[in-house]
């Protein structure tokens, strides 16, 4: 028991945050929550963008002015499932290679998990026009 405590520790986020982990990511866990955290957290920094946008923009609007809370919630929710997929067949593919892998690759990954659901998602409004 205590050993999953250790894992979801407060500071061990923080030392992933601050890309100076102090434990090694070899094992598939490791590695997954490295790059499902980047990924998820720059997700949330791209709708807190879109949604400061949305509430600028539509602040005089009756109904507009609520669609910056959809985009915050799809923003947190949307990312959960494609990025967890994503992350854990990457690091799947990194465990089965025996390598240990540096905490700024698993941020670029996890930054371009979010950039290609972003390529994606404007494709889709694009085709829709």
């Amino acid at each position: 028991m205590p050993e999953i405590t250790k894992d979801l520790s407060f500071r061990r986020i923080l030392d992933s945050l601050k890309l100076t982990p102090k434990h090694r990511l070899v094992e598939f866990g490791d590695i997954w929550a490295e790059i499902f955290l980047w990924c998820f957290m720059t997700s949330i920094v791209v709708h807190l963008i879109a949604t400061i946008v949305a509430i600028i923009s539509l602040r005089s609007h009756k109904i507009g002015r609520w669609y910056s809370i959809i985009i915050i919630l799809a923003g947190i929710i949307t990312p959960i499932v494609p990025s967890a997929l994503t992350s854990a067949l990457l690091s799947a593919i990194f465990y089965a290679a025996s390598v240990e892998i540096k905490p700024f690759f698993c941020f670029i990954l996890g930054v371009g998990q979010t950039g290609v659901i972003l390529f994606f998602s404007f494709l889709k409004i694009l085709s829709t026009l």
